[in-house]
Parts: structure tokens; C-alpha cells; sequence
């Protein structure tokens, strides 16, 4: 005869496995939903083309994200989050903290790059005509804006900077700019003009650097 503890058992190890079922069914979505909007855009990112893709039936998806912005929003989530890590990770591997700083520009613009940093992008487009998309993704800009300033000020103070906040300033500058000329290049990657101002964009980082930290050291 099966004891009282022996079920309560039983039903926490049930509850574990369908909140691991849950919350892959959730990181499947969420990833389809990321590559939907990479490749497809915003207006083919449908909750269709999601559960295709992610070979989940629309009951799951609907118990996951009850409505379409609320994928979207997921995924802008999942996708800023990811792209805050792949700058940390390539900050982590430089080896100083004004070498972090004067390699900002150049992380940032990879970053972009990414399949994450063209769904962010997208989303953030059609929020311009989507009302309720606009107010989903403010409160997830606002943290993840937050994370940026904080890793700013961290990296800023930890490399010697007097002006932590105008770095700050700087970084946000950086990389409004650098999702501008992301846009430009999605429909032609070979505008000579936009890659020229890419250029100009990392000569006017080495002043700031320059100004902030002094002369770079020969060979770095």
C-alpha cells in the first residue's frame, strides 16, 4: 500500500516533468519565433508559422503565449537577452578593461549582426505601427537598457574613466547607430556610402577612447 509520502513523491517529480516539458516547449517557441522574424520579417512571424516550425500544436502555444505580441514579445526577450550575452562573452575573453572599452564599437557592431540582433530590429519596426507590440516591448527595453548603462558604467569606471556618464551616453550612441546601419545593409550589403560610414562611426570611437583613456599603446 502506497504511504501518503510515497504519492507526494510521485506528484512533485509529475509536476517537475511537466515543467521541463513546459518550459522546452517554451525555449522551442520562443527560438522559432526568433528565426521566424530573422528570415521571414515581422508581418510572416504568425503563430501558424511559429508552431510549424517548432512542431508544437496550438494548444501548447496558446498556454504558453496567449497572443501573437505575446511571442513576439518572448522572443525580443529571449533575443536581447542573448545578444547582452554575446557581448559579455566576447568583453570576457579581452584582457583589460580599457581593452573591453576600446573594442566597444567593434563588439557592439557584431552583435548586431547576429540572427538575434535582426529579429530585435524587426520587432522594433513594426512596433512603430503595432500599438500593443510598442507597449509590450517598452517595459523589456527599459530593463535591458538598464543592464547596457550598468555594463557601460562597470567597464568605463574599471578602465580609469573620470566621466563614467558620458560613456554611458556613448555606448547608447554607438549602438542606436549601429542598428541604423544594420537597416540600411539588410537590403543591400554592398553599399559602399553605408560602409563608409560604418568606418567613420570607429574613427570617432578611437577619439572618444583617445579622450577618455589617452593614446591607445603601440601594437594594441
Amino acid at each position: 500500500m502506497q504511504t501518503r509520502t510515497d504519492l507526494s513523491g510521485q506528484e512533485a517529480g509529475a509536476r517537475r516533468r511537466t515543467t521541463r516539458r513546459g518550459e522546452e516547449t517554451r525555449r522551442q517557441l520562443i527560438q522559432s519565433a526568433i528565426e521566424c522574424l530573422c528570415e521571414k520579417g515581422y508581418a510572416a512571424t504568425s503563430i501558424e508559422a511559429v508552431m510549424e516550425r517548432a512542431s508544437v500544436s496550438r494548444g501548447s502555444v496558446l498556454h504558453q503565449f496567449p497572443t501573437r505580441t505575446a511571442l513576439i514579445a518572448g522572443a525580443v526577450e529571449a533575443a536581447m537577452e542573448i545578444m547582452m550575452a554575446h557581448t559579455r562573452e566576447r568583453m570576457r575573453a579581452l584582457p583589460d578593461a580599457q581593452a573591453r572599452y576600446r573594442a566597444m564599437c567593434d563588439l557592439f557592431w557584431e552583435t548586431q549582426k547576429i540572427p538575434e540582433g535582426a529579429a530585435v530590429t524587426e520587432a522594433l519596426l513594426a512596433s512603430r505601427w503595432d500599438a500593443a507590440l510598442g507597449e509590450a516591448l517598452r517595459p523589456i527595453a527599459m530593463r535591458i537598457e538598464a543592464e547596457i548603462d550598468q555594463d557601460t558604467r562597470a567597464t568605463a569606471t574599471a578602465a580609469g574613466v573620470k566621466d563614467v556618464e558620458a560613456c554611458t551616453v556613448h555606448a547608447r550612441v554607438l549602438i542606436l547607430t549601429l542598428r541604423g546601419i544594420t537597416l540600411e545593409l539588410m537590403y543591400d550589403k554592398g553599399r559602399a556610402m553605408i560602409h563608409r560610414a560604418l568606418e567613420q562611426v570607429r574613427a570617432q570611437h578611437v577619439v572618444h577612447c583617445e579622450e577618455m583613456l589617452g593614446p591607445a599603446a603601440s601594437g594594441s
